[in-house]
């Protein structure tokens, strides 16, 4: 299975709170640069997976500003998100911007890691 993040999120993102996560992703886009590569294509989510280069990619990390809404099977929790990174260098990278979403907006419940 490997290692892996969580985070339950119910409810959106308020304009607010969007911006101040996406500043703070363009800082870890910096911080991280040749570890984290940028895979977003629109404004409402935020879009990374580690370098191809040297296989420290793994699974897509995908925050939106809105929550899931349509179920792939009966009985999902929507709210329920996870990214299986196997510990790879981006890893810190998916932590840390959860772990700071969590402390400065209202959009996520919970977050927790394999640790």
């Amino acid at each position: 299975m490997g290692y892996t993040n969580y985070w339950y999120q119910s409810k959106s993102f308020t304009d607010k709170e969007w911006k101040k996560v996406k500043d703070e992703y363009d800082y870890i886009k910096e911080i991280c640069e040749g570890i984290v590569v940028d895979q977003t294509k629109n404004s409402d989510e935020i879009v990374f997976n580690g370098n191809t280069i040297g296989n420290l990619d793994h699974e897509t990390f995908v925050l939106a500003k809105n929550p899931r809404t349509e179920k792939s099977y009966e009985g999902e929790n929507l709210s329920f998100n996870f990214c299986k990174t196997a510990e790879k260098p981006y890893d810190i990278a998916v932590w840390h911007l959860l772990f700071f979403t969590k402390k400065n907006t209202k959009a996520l419940s919970e977050i927790s890691r394999d640790r």
